[in-house]
């Protein structure tokens, strides 16, 4: 009776890019369906059987379906480093090396936030402007924030 000496192997520490797309988003099956009908939509259209509707709903999703992942993607990275910034500050505040002047931060905050609330208005814009399919586009962001 032969005994199996293997040594377990350590794991492989994956890089900024692989973690990254570990979770890519054309690994979900409705991405890849839509994918599917946005091409079939394409060929059909090219060929002149049929209107380009197919295509324009199917890219709207894959476009939507893309936004979302990808804001979720930010959503944590953001996360991460405003915690890490807010450990950092109290950190500091606590040791007594810096000194803040509250009002004027919260002050900047409100500023910032209305900037971005701003900016996100104009990109909703610009966004329903060029997704031809504003349903198709808004399930796509839907599923791709949620693709896990």
């Amino acid at each position: 009776m032969e005994v199996d000496h293997e040594q377990p192997q350590p794991p492989v520490s994956q890089g900024f890019y692989e973690t990254l797309l570990a979770d890519a988003p054309w690994n979900a099956k409705s991405f890849m369906t839509a994918a599917v009908a946005t091409v079939a939509g394409l060929i059909s259209w090219i060929t002149d059987f049929s209107s380009p509707a197919v295509a324009r709903f199917g890219g709207s999703y894959l476009g939507g379906f893309f936004i979302g992942w990808a804001f979720r993607r930010f959503i944590k990275v953001a996360a991460l480093i405003a915690g890490g910034a807010l450990a950092s500050i109290a950190a500091l505040k606590s040791t007594g090396w810096i000194d803040l002047d509250w009002v004027a931060v919260e002050t900047q905050i409100s500023q910032a936030i209305a900037s971005v609330h701003q900016g996100a208005e104009g990109l909703k814009q610009t966004v329903s402007g060029f997704l031809p399919s504003a349903g198709a586009g808004a399930a796509g962001v839907f599923f791709g924030f949620r693709k896990k």
